[in-house]
């Protein structure tokens, strides 16, 4: 779909929606914690199954449960507030598996957030006990497509850049000029580790020279990343769910990297044994439906994404230099084409690109990891 023409339409059609629940007859906002914090996964979940629902993310702060999400005018036919916040349509599969995926959260969280031994047995008692909170909720909306995006579904932009070669099979070559692949690959390195408060990622691979700020490939890894993605979903479901994976794409110097990380950190070397090749599967086997989905989730996202950039002077003085440095135009306008006509058919050639790269990786850190096993046993012997 060409979205700087007929899709500028379905964009502008969106609307950013905040429900917010409030539990103000409950003394006390800590006894109550767990059981909101429960609800706030199963209100996920309910909400999730709206048709033209995007961007669904909740948050929580002592009892105030925040859930923002993108609704097309399908889904807010469709959007019963009263009938999702009593849970009515939750079944017991769904409340054990969000106690399963609570039980993986509490890693991350205080021992006095945790959940372990302080919610109901059973969902017709947390039904009840949630009702005893009489749950307050507030609803706002407004247009997705603020005036900032507006500028960005100009139809009179100029013609796409060339074909977007990220994850190409000459992923790392090094063209005349460029720094020592292993320099910058560390510098990258580093500055991930940075973002993401200090600790080694899961998966950290690069992507192939950087023609583009964004590309088909940073919808693919946003959309793979949300919440109604079925990587995200089949990770969280069964006996051993993940709580959160994201994928992100990196531009540094002259080359994308690519970037995987967990909560809670599970580390590479678990990655590598279960998660890693689960996920591979996963979007090995993605449909036409399921990438659908992708790119309505993946767009919106680096479409946000954007917004944010552009909205803070630091994080846009970066692109100028990037555009610089690799020959592309730095215009807003220009740079957001890749993400507004990106297709499904798009995203489908991303996907294998990037799981060859991605799997290429995981047996490359296995290797290594054998490789400093086998030189550990002979020093001892």
């Amino acid at each position: 779909m060409d979205l700087t023409h007929a899709g500028a339409a379905e964009l502008r059609g969106l609307e950013r929606t905040t429900l917010t629940l409030r539990t103000p007859h409950h003394p006390g906002w800590g006894p109550v914690f767990p059981l909101a914090h429960l609800a706030e996964h199963v209100l996920g979940r309910e909400l999730g199954r709206l048709p033209g629902l995007s961007a669904l993310a909740g948050h929580l702060r002592k009892d105030v449960i925040t859930v923002r999400f993108v609704l097309s005018p399908a889904g807010r036919a469709g959007l019963d507030v009263d009938r999702i916040v009593e849970l009515a349509d939750t079944s017991p599969a769904d409340f054990a598996q969000e106690q399963r995926v609570l039980a993986v959260e509490d890693a991350i969280l205080p021992e006095a957030l945790r959940s372990a031994g302080r919610l109901p047995a059973s969902l017709a008692r947390f039904r009840e006990e949630w009702r005893r909170t009489e749950p307050r909720p507030t609803l706002v909306r407004q247009p997705f497509v603020s005036s900032r995006l507006a500028e960005l579904l100009d139809p009179a932009t100029p013609p796409p850049p060339p074909p977007d070669r990220t994850l190409a099979a000459d992923a790392g070559t090094a063209r005349d000029g460029e720094t020592d692949e292993r320099q910058e690959h560390a510098a990258a390195l580093a500055a991930v580790r940075r973002r993401i408060g200090g600790r080694e990622p899961e998966l950290f691979l690069c992507g192939g020279p950087l023609d583009q700020y964004w590309s088909a490939t940073s919808v693919l890894l946003a959309g793979l990343s949300a919440y109604r993605s079925a990587l995200f979903r089949q990770l969280r479901e069964g006996p051993r769910p993940v709580y959160c994976l994201k994928l992100f794409d990196f531009p540094w110097r002259r080359r994308r990297y690519v970037a995987c990380v967990t909560q809670p950190a599970v580390g590479p070397d678990a990655f590598r044994a279960d998660i890693g090749p689960r996920a591979a599967a996963i979007v090995r086997s993605l449909g036409p439906a399921e990438l659908r989905t992708v790119l309505a989730e993946g767009r919106l996202a680096v479409l946000d994404e954007f917004v944010s950039v552009l909205d803070h002077p630091p994080r846009r003085a970066w692109v100028p230099l990037l555009a610089r440095l690799n020959g592309f135009s730095a215009r807003p306008a220009d740079l957001a084409r890749p993400v507004l006509d990106c297709a499904v058919d798009d995203l489908a050639r991303c996907r294998d690109t990037f799981l060859d790269a991605y799997t290429r990786q995981l047996h490359r850190n296995a290797t290594q990891d054998n490789g400093k096993a086998d030189k550990g046993t002979e020093e001892a012997a």
